[in-house]
Formats: structure tokens, C-alpha cells, sequence
């Protein structure tokens, strides 16, 4: 189910791209360039986000999943599994040293959505209201801004986080 696989990203990466920290869901997914390598894709940072996206992805497939069964619970409790995930990644990345202190700013202020998002979650008692929950703090004007700083810096810096597509 595309539709989840984008809330996730936009939701749960872009905090992830960010730092894939997903996270998010963007997000990781806005870090794609052609390049298969940036000027310092052996950085922690970067092997931190390389790392990060393959275990997001297999969340991503889980969440498609349980949306597509309508199993409201189990989405929820996946999607804060990934939260969980993502936090501690953005923590280490944060920690890991070398990170401009405008991408630190962008990086620090995903962990507080990720923490409103996490409520809204958690109080979600439909697919809809999940929905709502994922999105409705993506909408403002300093997300976008955070999540474009953010997934420029990684794009140079690491290049591409996946495998590129062809189309």
C-alpha cells in the first residue's frame, strides 16, 4: 500500500532522512540521489544513515502490511517501534561529531515532533486517526524547512542511501 508507505516516511522518516534517523518515515526516501557516493559517505554519520534506512525499510513493509489487514494496533505498535528506532539513531548521530550545528538544530527539532507524533499514536484508535497522527505536524512551514536542510547535507555528504532506481 503506497499511501502508508508515504505517511510513514513523510511521519515517521522525516526525522529518518533526516537522520534516518526516517526520520524519517522523511526523510531518507528525499536523500536518494543518483550518486552513489557523497564526499564523505564513510563518515559515522553517513554509515549511521546507511544502516538506518535498510532497517526502516523492513519496518516500512511491516506497516504496509498491517494497514492493508486493518490492524490498527499492530500498525501503532510498529510505528512506534520505529520511533523508537529512529530516536536512538538520531541521538548517536547527533553524538557522533562532525554534524554542522544547523543540521543538529533540524536533527533536535525532529526528536520533538517525533515526541508529539508518538502521543498522537498512541491515541489513535483508527486507521484514519493514524493517518492524522503521522501527518498533521508535517504541515508546518519549519518542517519542510528542517527536512530540506537536512536531506541536502545528506545527500552531499553521503550520496545515495539505497540502491539507485531505474526507471
Amino acid at each position: 500500500m503506497r499511501r502508508s508507505r508515504a505517511l510513514l516516511r513523510v511521519g515517521a522518516l522525516g526525522l529518518v532522512a533526516a537522520m534516518a534517523i526516517g526520520i524519517a518515515p522523511m526523510t531518507a526516501a528525499s536523500a536518494k540521489t543518483k550518486a552513489k557516493t557523497g564526499i564523505n559517505r564513510n563518515s559515522t554519520f553517513c554509515k549511521l544513515l546507511i544502516s538506518q534506512e535498510s532497517v526502516s525499510e523492513k519496518y516500512a513493509s511491516k506497516i504496509d502490511s498491517e494497514i492493508e489487514a486493518n490492524n490498527t494496533s499492530a500498525a501503532k505498535s510498529t510505528i512506534l517501534a520505529e520511533f523508537k528506532f529512529a530516536t536512538k539513531y538520531v541521538s548517536e548521530a547527533l553524538s557522533s561529531g562532525g554534524v554542522p550545528s544547523n543540521i543538529q538544530s533540524a536533527l533536535k527539532y525532529f526528536l520533538t515532533v517525533y515526541n508529539k507524533e508518538k502521543s498522537g499514536i498512541e491515541a489513535a484508535g483508527s486507521l484514519t486517526a493514524l493517518e492524522t497522527a503521522l501527518t498533521s505536524l508535517t504541515k508546518v512551514p519549519k518542517f519542510t524547512t528542517s527536512s530540506n536542510t537536512i536531506s541536502a547535507y545528506v545527500s552531499m555528504q553521503c550520496g545515495s542511501l539505497t540502491p539507485p532506481t531505474t526507471t
